[in-house]
């Protein structure tokens, strides 16, 4: 979803596509940064004794909020250029989806620091300066 967002307002910034097509906008999501997730797997691969952990921010935010701040990057109103399209509803979608990565703080240490605002302005600064197709 999130990349469907970026990479979606670089193709309306570059005049590829006219409107991005999504579905709930209130389902809520805790969305981090890969780069400091794989840092996570790297410190759990330290650990003498193996064990499971969550890894997560442990803020949520709705896609709607996403899109919102994603648009507002770029100056532009995601209102503009958002349709809802009841094809993308999911019949089981969970409302909100916000993990606890305390015990990796605890056990390793590693707390996320980049938040959904920041990881949805990098995103869409990576697709619009991707080569166009």
């Amino acid at each position: 979803m999130t990349r469907k967002i970026s990479r979606g307002i670089a193709q309306i910034v570059h005049g590829e596509r006219e409107k991005l097509h999504l579905g709930n906008l209130d389902a809520i999501r805790d969305w981090g940064y890969a780069k400091e997730y794989v840092e996570s797997m790297w410190l759990m691969l330290q650990q003498q004794i193996p064990d499971d952990y969550v890894v997560a921010t442990g803020k949520g935010a709705t896609v709607r909020d996403f899109a919102e701040t994603a648009f507002q990057h770029v100056g532009l109103n995601y209102q503009d250029y958002v349709v809802l399209e009841d094809t993308y509803l999911r019949p089981t979608e969970v409302e909100a989806l916000i993990g606890d990565a305390s015990k990796a703080e605890k056990h390793l240490s590693w707390k996320a620091t980049t938040m959904w605002p920041d990881l949805a302005r990098m995103m869409v600064d990576a697709d619009l300066n991707r080569p166009l197709k």
